[in-house]
């Protein structure tokens, strides 16, 4: 981290404070690693760099050294997936019928991505990896093709090129390796024959399985009416996956910025989680930063991933860079996080009146003042007075290696500081999608056809749609 200027994470277990934050304390999250006592001798480490502490009881370590077949690992070879794959699965569903309390799976070994998806489908629980790890920071310089500016970034031309161990290294360099290069083909490793027993019980795994529903998003609104636009944490069309929306009859933008809702409210708040949660969704946020103060509550009813704000990322942001390197928040209004030092403190470790946090209003840009009012944003008429405000930024902190889009609505413009800054922009929507995409198939690797694809239907939403009459008849925006 001293020595780069983008984002560094030498280890899956970089993603633990943010998945810590999503879940109740009193659930647990099964961290699987390649050998039980790998993570011993790397604890000051872990808990200086990761925030994670290897004696909490919260997280239950175990290791895969005794699954058939994967002492190949420890052996460096080809590993038997078919092999491999029914015995992690059985393992962990063992290990969560003897732990109940277990909400969430972490994969803290880069050799066990392979068996992630078989273990989403096994378990239904949200499963993070060294690829989930990696596409968060990734999707940060990445142009999100559904909103926001397009055509600045060339895509990806689908052409993984194939990497020979060593081959990067000059001839001299190649001579003081540990582990000599070896000439043969790259997959020329020894493999281990899978015997048809191991075939036929990864088969008995597919077929036990029924095809589970596409992952889909729930988001919690306020009692507040106005035009999206695309891009915006409201407007179905920012996401390419389903998304389902609850209103909190009488949860105005006032109440959440208070922090505190009246005991009706609080009712109505606590059956839009369970509604949602009722429809299969697969993590639950809100519409408005201020709900991060409702965090506690929402984890208490809810089994899913909850993150009611985007600063739930800023500890994983945070971690990839030096203490030294800035990080800039942008708000809808620069007073936005300091009614909620407290608990973004205590919910997020994170410090506003840290200095290597920069955090900066949006409301004297032109244009922009339509959030304030309530009425539908100019987007491109807001877009370069954001860029420009940003530029302004940089040339007088040179340090500042990342942005974060602490408001719902700030979304639509993250495309456009990715092309005109090149710093990684996380908001909203890639919080969604981080812990959208540890509930959805990988389509890359890992058992296939478990899930349904999405239909690339967006269903367009009227607020108070999912309410009773007599809800509506609470709700503030019908009035």
């Amino acid at each position: 981290r001293k020595i780069a200027t983008r984002p560094i994470f030498m280890s899956s277990m970089v993603q633990c404070p943010v998945i810590a934050t999503a879940y109740d304390p009193k659930e647990q999250i099964l961290i699987l690693t390649a050998n039980g006592k790998s993570l011993e001798p790397q604890k000051d480490v872990l808990l200086n760099s990761c925030g994670f502490d290897v004696e909490e009881d919260r997280f239950l370590i175990y290791g895969c050294q005794d699954v058939p077949g994967f002492d190949a690992v420890a052996r460096g070879e080809a590993v038997p997936l078919d092999v491999v794959q029914p015995g992690i699965v059985k393992m962990t569903l063992d290990i969560i019928k003897k732990n109940p309390r277990i909400a969430g799976i972490l994969l803290e070994c880069t050799e066990l991505p392979p068996y992630a998806d078989a273990l989403r489908a096994a378990t239904g629980l949200a499963v993070w990896d060294a690829i989930t790890g990696a596409d968060f920071y990734i999707n940060a310089y990445k142009d999100n093709p559904r909103f926001g500016l397009n055509d600045w970034q060339a895509e990806w031309d689908g052409v993984q090129d194939e990497y020979q161990f060593g081959q990067e290294l000059i001839e001299a360099d190649r001579r003081e390796l540990v582990n000599k290069v070896d000439n043969k083909k790259p997959g020329a490793a020894p493999k281990t024959k899978s015997k048809a027993k191991s075939k036929a019980a990864m088969e008995k795994i597919k077929k036990q399985l029924i095809k589970q529903q596409a992952p889909s998003l729930g988001v919690v609104r306020l009692d507040y009416n106005y035009p999206p636009a695309y891009g915006d944490i409201d407007c179905p069309g920012s996401y390419d996956y389903d998304v389902i929306y609850r209103c909190v009859p009488g949860l105005t933008f006032e109440m959440a910025q208070s922090g505190k809702m009246t005991f009706a409210v609080q009712k109505e708040f606590e059956a839009a989680i369970k509604y949602l949660e009722g429809k299969g969704v697969s993590g639950i946020t809100g519409d408005c930063g201020f709900m991060m103060a409702f965090q506690p509550l929402a984890r208490d009813i809810a089994k899913v991933p909850v993150f009611m704000s985007s600063m739930v990322q800023s500890p994983m942001i945070s971690v990839a860079f030096d203490k030294y390197d800035k990080i800039l928040i942008l708000t809808a209004n620069s007073m936005t996080l300091q009614p909620q030092k407290e608990i973004l403190l205590s919910q997020c470790g994170f410090d506003v009146d840290d200095d290597r946090f920069i955090i900066v209003g949006c409301q004297d840009v032109p244009g922009f003042d339509a959030v304030a009012k309530g009425t539908k944003v100019d987007v491109e008429k807001v877009t370069p007075g954001i860029c420009d405000l940003v530029a302004d930024l940089l040339s007088k902190q040179p340090s500042i290696r990342a942005i974060l889009m602490e408001c719902t609505e700030l979304p639509p413009y993250s495309d456009a500081l990715r092309a005109t800054t090149g710093l990684p922009v996380w908001d909203a929507i890639t919080c969604a999608d981080f812990f959208v995409s540890c509930r959805k198939d990988n389509p890359r690797f890992g058992l296939n056809q478990w899930q349904n694809d999405w239909d690339g239907v967006v269903e367009e939403y009227t607020l108070g749609q999912n309410l009773t009459d007599s809800q509506r008849s609470l709700a503030r925006f019908v009035r």
